[in-house]
């Protein structure tokens, strides 16, 4: 059954790595961004720093037809 309430010291630790890998990634994105030269951020740029994050993407056509991704750490 799931609880409603989630324990206090697992939200601290969930949510203090969750920053940490979200300032990392957008500091990689940036510098990919920066790199080329350019002001917007693109999808191939999250990728690459989704990559520099050791994480991968799989995508795949779903039986509706939809694009489904997954993200792998």
């Amino acid at each position: 059954m799931w609880r409603k309430s989630y324990p206090w010291p697992y939200l601290r630790r969930d949510t203090r790595f969750l920053k940490i890998f979200l300032d990392d990634f957008m500091r990689d994105a940036i510098k990919y961004t920066e790199n080329t030269r350019r002001k917007t951020i693109t999808a191939t740029d999250v990728i690459y720093a989704l990559k520099c994050q050791g994480c991968t993407i799989i995508h795949y056509v779903d039986l509706v037809g939809l694009y489904v991704f997954k993200l792998l750490f």
